[in-house]
């Protein structure tokens, strides 16, 4: 889909969605990153419930054909996010979380914007002055969360609903994620590593400077992470760095290790596997500034924080935030030896942070999690 083009159409499609009658029995979800995160545990919440076989459900993706020959049911149909354009324009509800379409909504329409997580690093109008509100309501995790969304999004405060992140039900019913990997029980523990992007070919970002050896963060040199690996085969653990969509893959070392395991988002499409059911069945995160630990802090597992580059990232991306540390409640990692570290304490039992992190958990998260895509289907008015 032509993008510019589009944002150029923005005022004409927007009089055109105005002045079009609406189904009041059509829901749109909307992604152009993979059918995933919030917009998809929304779609996945509708399909629980009798009331789906009322709608005609539109799924406007770009992995679409991936989805189109899988079992679905007969109302549901999936579209490319070009031939969503019709179905937005005549459609009662929309949902989206990655990517938009930039067409104002008709007070005829309820449209959501999931989005996907709570921002530490800057987003929307943090980051540049170009109109972001797009939507009837976007969602935020809690009270704190309100007149950050506000900002970003350029929106009044009305627009700004606390309701959780429908993504993180999946943490509460994880089923087996990892058998869906191919990878099964023969580890005793699995500890999840999800490094935000640094460099992104597709969004056209450099938020950091790449880093020479395995493309990862602290364990940029391979005897680093052979010493990480030779930890976890004495501990029948497993480290399971899952890279952000994003992130340039041409950078990444996946190779030559075997208790530290690389995976994509692609793989993880593919396999039918949900980024946060594997959540669920961790005993612990190591991540950096990803949305995705405010997220963990409902489970009040351990986290260590990878912040070797804090400074430099906030030069080039930046924060939400003046000082992000006091939201990060977990051990700092700077170096391979302090990585190691967090490791050792963790597969010891050792936990000196369960205090903080509740206390953040409950600035962050407002509701303790597992009925989010329910409420958000009750706040849309289609519940």
């Amino acid at each position: 889909m032509n993008k510019q083009l589009i944002r150029r159409m923005t005022g004409v499609l927007s009089l055109f969605n105005r002045l079009l009658p609406k189904d009041r029995k059509k829901i749109v979800f909307y992604s152009n990153m993979g059918f995933r995160d919030n917009v998809r545990a929304v779609y996945d919440e509708l399909l629980r419930h009798p009331e789906m076989k009322n709608y005609q459900i539109i799924c406007a993706v770009n992995d679409w054909a991936l989805w189109e020959g899988k079992e679905h049911p007969d109302n549901v149909r999936f579209v490319s996010n070009l031939g969503g354009v019709f179905h937005f324009v005549t459609g009662r509800y929309f949902f989206y979380s990655f990517g938009k379409y930039p067409i104002k909504p008709s007070k005829r329409q309820m449209v959501v914007n999931v989005w996907h997580g709570s921002p530490l690093k800057k987003i929307g109008n943090y980051e540049s002055d170009e109109d972001q509100n797009f939507f009837t309501l976007v969602l935020a995790a809690s009270d704190f969360f309100v007149p950050i969304m506000q900002k970003a999004f350029s929106c009044k405060r009305e627009q700004v609903v606390v309701c959780g992140h429908p993504r993180n039900d999946a943490m509460f019913y994880p089923g087996d994620p990892l058998g869906t990997l191919g990878i099964g029980g023969k580890y005793s523990r699995l500890i999840l590593w999800l490094p935000t992007f640094r460099q992104s070919a597709f969004l056209g970002d450099n938020d950091t400077e790449a880093k020479e050896g395995t493309g990862l963060p602290i364990l940029s040199r391979r005897i680093d992470m052979k010493a990480v690996n030779d930890l976890l085969v004495r501990e029948n653990a497993l480290l399971l760095a899952k890279i952000h969509p994003a992130q340039d893959l041409s950078l990444i070392d996946r190779e030559g290790f075997s208790n530290v395991r690389i995976l994509t988002n692609d793989e993880m499409q593919q396999a039918g596997c949900d980024l946060y059911s594997l959540l669920g069945v961790s005993d612990g995160l190591i991540t950096d500034y990803s949305s995705v630990f405010f997220d963990y802090l409902l489970l009040n597992r351990p986290i260590g924080f990878t912040v070797d580059d804090m400074e430099e990232y906030r030069q080039t991306r930046g924060f939400v935030v003046d000082d992000p540390y006091p939201l990060m409640p977990g051990q700092f990692i700077h170096t391979p030896e302090e990585f190691i570290g967090f490791l050792t304490g963790l597969l010891a039992g050792e936990d000196a942070f369960a205090d903080r992190r509740e206390q953040v958990g409950r600035l962050v998260n407002q509701y303790p999690g597992g009925k989010d895509a329910e409420r958000c289907l009750k706040i849309a008015g289609i519940l």
